[in-house]
């Protein structure tokens, strides 16, 4: 495996046809036809871990700085770094809000909003910490912030910030997702914690959280053997317990929810996890996966998971998992993001740049 994939992981009418295609070609009175996927591929020489669509455009997210790209013209419009209006290189996530403004955040450099015209950065005190991983609107109009000390909540006048302390399993959050309820879920290093803010501040089952002893992440008899490689991050090889090398159930990279708020978790080499809101069940490379290392979780509109894995991707339809590699035509097997655009087209950031899945052809 990469070491360069470590580094992110510890720094998401038209397709109704190629819906159809995916799940085997043809309908039911017709025989099966043998079908392969269809790409478009933008060789960026760069690692890509995040992407956000508006109209025309596409805000990509990457080790080197954040690039606005016209999909109309197919070129890059716009280039911005720790230069040119952001604090850092490293881009980690991007989100656009209900009012156009682009969302950036950084691996070290907190969070930058954009209006379009001008850059307005967001650092300590306003955010728990600088290392920014995942943003999240709730249904309150409120954004969610998730860093290495927890998450931080912004109303639109001001900052609001929940760690360990307030019961978090673990400071280190990387993945946010909202139920069907309202409430919501974070990834952390230490598990899934489940946050309902209807509740009063302080009662008992306003934070709840699950770990693998609860049923997170696959037994590691369950993985067989892995390739021992420790985080290089500085923060990683200098925090006591926080030395991952391989497997670890309970670090959450990934989270989502689906139309049936089945919540779903991607873990560091334990693979991916489900829960019902009773039961877990776990699936890994020996059920299908392309990979245990699961760095973001795409949901259709029609429940099909797309998982990006650090062995390609995994499409999970109908029970059944189909997985996508460089031997069918993906830029790179190590896939750090996934994201559909306005019409429904499947996106993948990955360690060499980005694959748009176009459809599948029979021929």
């Amino acid at each position: 495996m990469d070491r360069r994939l470590f580094l992110i992981l510890s720094v998401s009418a038209v397709w109704g046809m190629v819906s159809i295609l995916a799940l085997g070609g043809c309908p039911a009175s017709k025989p099966s036809v043998p079908t392969r996927p269809v790409w478009t591929n933008y060789e960026i020489n760069t690692s890509v871990f995040a992407m956000a669509f508006e109209e025309n455009t596409v805000w990509v997210g990457t080790e080197k700085g954040l690039i606005q790209y016209d999909l109309n013209r197919d070129q890059i419009i716009a280039r911005y770094d720790s230069k040119n209006g952001l604090a850092s290189d490293i881009i980690t996530t991007v989100k656009i809000d209900s009012r156009g403004h682009k969302w950036v955040g950084m691996h070290g450099g907190g969070l930058a909003k954009f209006d379009g015209k001008t850059w307005r950065l967001f650092n300590v005190p306003d955010l728990a910490d600088p290392y920014v991983y995942d943003i999240l609107f709730d249904r309150d109009g409120r954004m969610w912030v998730a860093n290495w000390k927890g998450v931080s909540i912004y109303d639109g006048t001001g900052w609001t910030s929940f760690t360990k302390a307030d019961g978090i399993i673990d400071d280190w959050v990387y993945a946010m997702a909202m139920d069907r309820d309202g409430v919501i879920w974070l990834g952390t290093e230490g598990g899934v914690t489940r946050y309902d803010g209807r509740l009063p501040a302080g009662q008992q089952g306003r934070f709840v959280s699950y770990t693998h002893n609860e049923g997170v992440g696959a037994d590691l008899e369950a993985i067989g053997s892995y390739e021992k490689i420790a985080n290089p991050s500085f923060h990683h090889q200098t925090t006591p317990g926080k030395e991952a090398e391989g497997y670890n159930p309970n670090y959450i990279l990934a989270a989502a929810v689906d139309s049936r708020n089945n919540k779903w978790f991607g873990t560091w080499g334990a693979g991916l996890s489900r829960f019902d809101g009773k039961n877990w069940k776990t699936f890994t490379t020996r059920d299908g996966l392309s990979g245990n290392f699961i760095s973001d979780i795409l949901i259709d509109r029609d429940d099909t998971l797309y998982v990006a894995t650090e062995g390609g991707v995994s499409i999970l339809s109908n029970g059944r998992w189909k997985n996508f590699t460089t031997k069918d035509g993906l830029v790179d097997d190590g896939v750090f993001t996934a994201v559909a655009d306005n019409l429904g087209f499947k996106w993948f950031g990955t360690l060499k740049g980005i694959s748009k899945l176009e459809g599948h052809s029979s021929s």
